[in-house]
């Protein structure tokens, strides 16, 4: 889940990840299980609701991508050997990784696989920069890979649908193509458009300030409708669906482990010292669930699953991230007397 903040000058807004930010994913969690009683309580779907579930999810994706300045990402250049490393790992052997895990481990049950690939296709564009600041990493490296992470995402999307999510449940391209022009590519469009027109017309103080602060608000109330309406316009889950969700949990955890682990060994063979590791552990760990909720409607309606495992997924990310920044921070010493 992404939750990034920056400031008027492209800075992090905070150091600390406050109550509500943690709050967040339980908050969509206990959206699903209302979502679940209601229908219950209903004797069905509902599926009309499926236009607001539409229409939110543009929304939502649209405001997330906000805050994204593309002419950010020429500055990453200036780290080219780590810049290089991160969109390694990000873009070629995570969604490697993420299948081959997923096969082993939820090849039994398909929905719950592809959700968890789509989740984790998808770097995170801001959420990352808050555990990157409390661990004391690079955070101007950090808002330099923003645009990267989100181009790149909407750039290889399609391909890596097709490739290995339609592997897990098969889907036509064309229904691919079409889910990402309108739950990635529009929104990115349209954000950008935004952007420009406010900064223009009220500066960038108003636009990362008071306009940011705003949109972030209602894009959290607006995703707890989006993810109502998505389930209650799908075929009811059942019980024994539910009680499968301690594989998806082993899954996460040995995800962001391993992703973890990656970014101290390859911190440590080339050498990125403490900063830049930190920025490139939260960069590859933080995934961004809301741009993918998306894509995953369009592309396997009717597949309640596959949108819970991609919900569950900020579960787990947080206090993952919570405890991989307090272990950094413990590694920071070591760090500074093998520099010394």
């Amino acid at each position: 889940m992404c939750y990034g903040k920056r400031s008027a000058f492209g800075g992090a807004a905070t150091a600390q990840v406050s109550t509500k930010d943690k709050e967040k994913p339980f908050i969509l969690i206990g959206a699903v299980f209302l979502s679940v009683v209601i229908q219950r309580l209903t004797g069905g779907e509902i599926p009309e609701l499926s236009y607001v579930t539409e229409i939110g999810i543009f929304f939502v994706i649209m405001a997330f991508m906000l805050p994204v300045e593309i002419r950010d990402v020429a500055e990453a250049f200036r780290k080219t050997k780590p810049t290089a490393i991160a969109l390694f790992v990000n873009f070629i052997f995570i969604p490697a990784f993420a299948w081959t895990s997923g096969r082993l481990i939820l090849e039994k049950y398909p929905d719950f696989w592809a959700g968890a690939i789509l989740y984790t296709l998808t770097p995170c564009i801001g959420w990352y920069l808050i555990f990157t600041d409390i661990a004391r990493g690079n955070v101007a490296w950090g808002i330099a890979l923003l645009p990267w992470n989100i181009t790149l995402q909407v750039l290889l999307m399609p391909l890596y649908l097709y490739i290995l999510v339609g592997k897990v449940i098969p889907v036509e391209l064309a229904t691919l193509v079409r889910s990402v022009v309108l739950f990635l590519v529009a929104p990115f469009v349209l954000a950008y458009i935004v952007q420009r027109s406010v900064i223009r017309k009220k500066g960038r103080e108003y636009f990362f300030g008071r306009f940011t602060s705003a949109m972030g608000e209602v894009k959290l109330w607006a995703l707890v409708i989006v993810i109502m309406s998505v389930f209650l316009s799908q075929k009811p889950i059942h019980l024994e669906d539910v009680q499968k969700v301690g594989l998806l949990i082993v899954f996460l955890i040995i995800f962001f482990s391993v992703l973890f682990l990656l970014a101290l060994v390859l911190g440590k063979v080339f050498r990125l010292g403490y900063e830049d590791t930190v920025t490139m552990a939260f960069t590859t760990t933080a995934r961004n669930s809301e741009a993918v909720i998306g894509v995953a409607v369009a592309a396997f309606p009717g597949r309640p699953l596959v949108y819970l495992a991609i919900i569950l997924g900020p579960v787990v990310e947080l206090p993952m991230l919570l405890l991989l920044a307090r272990l950094l921070l413990g590694l920071r010493e070591r760090y500074a007397e093998r520099k010394g």
